[in-house]
């Protein structure tokens, strides 16, 4: 059996929708890497080309309009299909409203929908407690229990 002592490397997305990152992401970052967590920007075209052998986790700060239009085309090109198949966790920081089939979304553990204003700090502890929950939950079976075969014994 081979032992593997390698740290682990906890990590978020952080979509970014313009050429300079905003002060948010930095206050993000911030109050991640406190918990051992690092925020990495990625653009809209990278995120095609992530592993997708496992759920990764991405932030979307939907503070304006050029952000918000770019975050419905990337939705429909990508997002939409990659929620629907859990290999994306959305954490939608904004000030317009929630996309339309938020709930069921919710509900697969896929999106998470955060209205601003809001402090940044609760943001972020509240993202980390997310991802570290979503990170430790057990994959269960999809199948059914195992059938049985009736006892050989005859009991009269």
């Amino acid at each position: 059996m081979k032992e593997n002592n390698s740290p682990i490397i906890n990590y978020i997305f952080y979509l970014q929708t313009k050429e300079e990152l905003d002060r948010t992401f930095y206050l993000l970052a911030e109050v991640l890497r406190k918990i051992n967590i690092s925020l990495l920007p990625i653009e809209s075209h990278e995120l095609k080309n992530l592993d997708k052998s496992k759920k990764n986790h991405l932030i979307v700060l939907r503070n304006d309009f050029s952000s918000a239009f770019a975050f419905n085309d990337l939705k429909k090109e990508f997002l939409d299909s990659s929620m629907a198949s859990n290999k994306v966790m959305v954490y939608d920081v904004s000030s317009f409203s929630e996309i339309e089939n938020a709930v069921k979304l919710e509900n697969k553990n896929v999106y998470r929908f955060f209205q601003l204003p809001l402090n940044v700090n609760q943001i972020a502890m509240t993202i980390a407690v997310e991802f570290f929950k979503d990170r430790n939950t057990q994959v269960e079976w999809p199948g059914g229990r195992r059938a049985k075969l009736p006892s050989m014994t005859n009991s009269n």
